[in-house]
Formats: structure tokens, sequence, C-alpha cells
């Protein structure tokens, strides 16, 4: 099995890390875990990549034999859902946040998004320079749903402004309040 990691968040007490798999070219996936070192949570994370190995291997062999049973049916394979489903209110707040840090990668995958996009929308939207700077989670929580309704654009189009046009809009400003630069500043 081919491994990749990314760390995707980091303090001090706590480590997400993300790992994405492949069996002979063919892709497993990509999961999250956490841990109190970025070596523990990439340990868990490969370990959920080869449980997910050995149940699509059982599911193969499963399918298959039932194709050989069925004269080659086709038959449609239904992973398991997880049956352990979590309300997530502000005052429940999980302690392990690795779901909605794999959808804040995911929206900013499907956005197309370099890193340093991700950080001038922090800076415009949110006041901070690094999503690793978010340390509440109704504050993830925030940045998940805005990120889900953004339209695929290019932030760098969003984000141009030109000096010229900061500058003239500045100096409106100062003039519709009867200011001069130094009270301005």
């Amino acid at each position: 099995m081919r491994i990749e990691s990314k760390p995707c968040h980091i303090s001090d007490n706590k480590a997400v890390v993300r790992v994405k798999g492949w069996l002979n070219e063919k892709p497993l996936g990509s999961a999250l875990a956490e841990g109190p070192t970025a070596e523990i949570a990439e340990d868990r994370a490969i370990e959920r990549l080869k449980q997910r190995e050995n149940i699509l291997n059982n599911y193969e062999s499963d399918m298959i034999t039932k194709n050989e049973n069925k004269n080659k049916k086709q038959v449609k394979i239904d992973l398991p859902k997880s049956d352990k489903l979590e309300t997530i209110t502000l005052k429940n707040e999980p302690s392990d946040w690795s779901n909605e840090l794999s959808s804040i990668d995911t929206e900013i995958e499907r956005l197309n998004w370099t890193r340093d996009d991700e950080k001038r929308f922090l800076e415009k939207n949110l006041g901070i320079n690094d999503r690793n700077k978010i340390t509440k989670y109704n504050e993830i929580i925030n940045y998940l749903s805005i990120l889900k309704n953004i339209e695929n654009t290019n932030v760098s189009d969003l984000n141009i402004i030109s000096m010229e046009s900061m500058i003239k809009e500045s100096d409106e400003i100062l003039r519709d309040l009867s200011w001069d630069n130094k009270k301005g500043r």
C-alpha cells in the first residue's frame, strides 16, 4: 500500500493528520485521525485505511462469489454506512474535529485554492492568516459553511483590489468626514 500523509491541524496537545492511500494504483480514499502527537495521529489514520482495505477486499471477494453463483449478474456494491450519528450543537462540542477539518480540505480542493488563496480569504473574511489559528469549534463550523456557499471561482479574482482604488476610497471617506490625513491615521 502506498500512503501520503499531510498534517491538517497541530496544537500543543492535539494533532490531526490526513492520510491518502493507494493499493496497486487503486485509490483507497483518505482518512483523518487525531492524536496527542502527529505520529500517533498518522498511525491511527493508516490503521483506518488498512481497515477500509480489508473491508473492500472482503466485499470484492464476496461479490465475485455471488456473481459466479448468479451467472454473472451485475450486483451493486454498497459500502457499510457508519451507524454512529453525532448531533452537533454548540453545547455538545465534539472532542474530535477530524470530520470537519476533512470537509474543509475537501471544499478547498473543490475550489481549486492554493494555500495562499486560502490565507487571503481567511485574512479578508475572518481576520486570521492561518486555518490553524481557529481554536473554537463554532468558528470551524462557520468557516466550513462559508466555504460550502462559495461558487467555484478563483479566489484571487475575488480579492483583486488595486491600490489606487483603495486610496481613492479612503480619500472619499476622509472628505465625507471632513478629516485631514493626520486625524484619519
